[in-house]
């Protein structure tokens, strides 16, 4: 499998944030910031990639400052942490574009997901997506949000098979460049840009 983890690691203005898939376990162990699950190494913490090569150890250093209250329409970046039917819970790392530390945990209804009817979350949705999103309720413990907006929803994804970050080839469609396999997901109009910041 191709990595693009040399690439982000690089940019050092580039953010990861919790559930962002940085690399294959045959290749690194998990430092400060990360966990594995399923051969991956994924994001815990928003803040930069770090790498050590002489011990193939990867980390991810916190950049945050004071976790804000959320608010009510508040503008979120999170990873996809858990799915089922009827719900995806997301790890939120940035609000108002600011990185915050510790995350809070919110949840996206199915009616949430899309304007589009779909009867499942992970119909548009899947594990380690990172995802642009809205506060719709703050006082409920997990938040409550919604994908419902242009400039809402997935942001990248990697691919199911092989793990090579997906591009955009139509509305709500991604391609594979290593394996060419197609997902379908609810993305935001400005997908794989690389530029995660919401224009408030």
């Amino acid at each position: 499998m191709k990595s693009d983890i040399y690439d982000r690691a690089k940019d050092s203005k580039e953010m990861v944030f919790p559930g962002t898939r940085l690399a294959v376990t045959e290749e690194f162990v998990c430092g400060s910031g990360t966990y594995s699950t399923e051969n991956y190494i994924f994001a815990s913490v928003t803040g930069h990639v770090v790498i050590n090569l002489e011990h193939h150890e990867i980390s991810v250093m916190p950049k945050a400052k004071m976790t804000p209250v959320p608010k009510v329409g508040d503008i979120f970046i999170g990873g996809v942490v858990n799915l089922s039917r009827q719900m995806a819970t997301i790890s939120v790392g940035v609000i108002n574009n600011v990185a915050i530390y510790p995350t809070y945990t919110l949840v996206l209804h199915v009616s949430q997901v899309s304007r589009e009817y779909i009867e499942t979350a992970d119909e548009v949705l899947r594990y380690g997506d990172a995802v642009r999103g809205k506060i719709l309720d703050a006082k409920t413990i997990p938040l409550q949000g919604s994908l419902i907006g242009s400039q809402l929803g997935v942001i990248f994804a990697f691919c199911s098979l092989c793990g090579t970050r997906l591009n955009k080839i139509g509305r709500d469609k991604l391609k594979c460049p290593e394996c060419s396999n197609i997902e379908k997901r609810k993305t935001t109009i400005d997908y794989g840009s690389g530029d995660l910041a919401f224009k408030l």
